[in-house]
């Protein structure tokens, strides 16, 4: 077989603020290629990305080096690396088959040698893009997080902000399994119908009501998951109990807003008065203690239908990537689901 194109996504430029720009900061190139009957294994295998899933955690990535966070930067002129399921075409290691499949984090490239963590074939239960929503990073966040810090009860009232995102519909269906009312916002009235069906007690879009309205109406909140920050997080402390538990997990509502430019929150004393635990993590953290669990009881609620979750195919080949990073990291975004890019089947 003679070579073929080996298409990737690649960083070219640290981002300073807002959205990163395709053709500059990240752009698509097509100038590799790759021999699969010759390509040098060295005792590895080698992988063929099928589905890509962009997450709000590559922004953070994308950052100018000399300022610190919980993770490292992007290496410029190298491919994005993030979440991908891949199957393996081609082996030199004996625990590893060919079709295979595989979900990890990858150089997002069409074919790659890089170890990943193997995952079952659904065998037709569900699709492979569960993987990259419910039975991948989201779910693992959620389930961790409700598990380890939200620790929910039979009659309390949990805030999910961005409840229709991968992370926040998984942390909604958990709630409700506990037996907790849930209130929960998004950005657009489809997202309010898709919360409606995961059985949301009191669903608002934060662009037809305020964070606070709802919020002092429904009130008190006894714990708050939050994927948003800022006007969301400033109402959950007005509205929360006493010894509120507050799950931060993200902060999608400030991460392209200039720094001098984001909300400063006006009920930060609402923490020392109302005794409010505030728990930012990420899923590293927690894994130790839960994924065990996870990957008894997740899989399994998911293939008897016990769970759901919602991927929104947004691409279907290399040349709709850069664009699909763009518009996941676009704070309300109109797409209702998790959205995927199918780049091979």
């Amino acid at each position: 077989m003679a070579p073929m194109l080996n298409p990737r996504i690649v960083f070219n430029e640290h981002l300073q603020s807002g959205l990163p720009i395709i053709g500059q900061h990240i752009l698509l190139d097509t100038s590799h290629t790759i021999d699969i009957d010759n390509v040098q294994l060295n005792g590895g295998y080698l992988t063929k990305t099928l589905v890509l899933s962009p997450e709000p955690a590559m922004r953070e990535r994308m950052r100018n080096p000399s300022i610190p966070s919980y993770t490292t930067t992007y290496i410029l002129g190298a491919p994005l690396v993030a979440f991908a399921v891949v199957v393996v075409v081609k082996s030199e290691k004996e625990s590893v088959k060919i079709g295979d499949y595989m979900y990890g984090q990858t150089p997002w490239e069409a074919y790659t040698i890089q170890p990943y963590t193997e995952v079952p074939d659904p065998k037709e239960m569900y699709p492979l893009s569960k993987y990259t929503n419910i039975m991948g990073t989201p779910g693992l966040t959620a389930f961790v997080g409700m598990e380890g810090i939200i620790k929910g009860k039979e009659g309390e009232t949990l805030y999910v902000s961005s409840g229709a995102s991968g992370v926040g519909s998984l942390v909604i269906q958990l709630a409700k399994m506990k037996g907790m009312r849930v209130i929960a916002s998004a950005g657009s009235d489809p997202k309010v119908e898709f919360m409606k069906t995961l059985g949301v007690d009191v669903p608002f879009n934060y662009n037809k009501e305020s964070y606070e309205s709802v919020l002092s109406k429904h009130a008190p909140i006894h714990a708050f998951w939050d994927n948003v920050g800022a006007e969301a997080l400033d109402a959950a402390l007005d509205a929360s109990v006493a010894q509120g538990r507050f799950a931060i997990c993200g902060t999608v509502g400030t991460d392209n807003v200039p720094f001098e430019q984001r909300y400063r929150l006006r009920n930060a004393y609402q923490i020392m008065k109302k005794r409010i635990t505030l728990h930012g993590f990420i899923v590293p953290d927690l894994i130790p203690q839960f994924a065990e669990q996870f990957f008894q009881e997740i899989p399994a609620m998911v293939a008897q239908g016990k769970l759901q979750s919602k991927e929104v195919v947004i691409g279907e080949k290399w040349e709709d990537v850069p664009q699909a990073i763009v518009t996941m990291m676009s704070s309300g975004h109109k797409d209702t689901g998790k959205p995927v890019i199918i780049v091979a089947e």
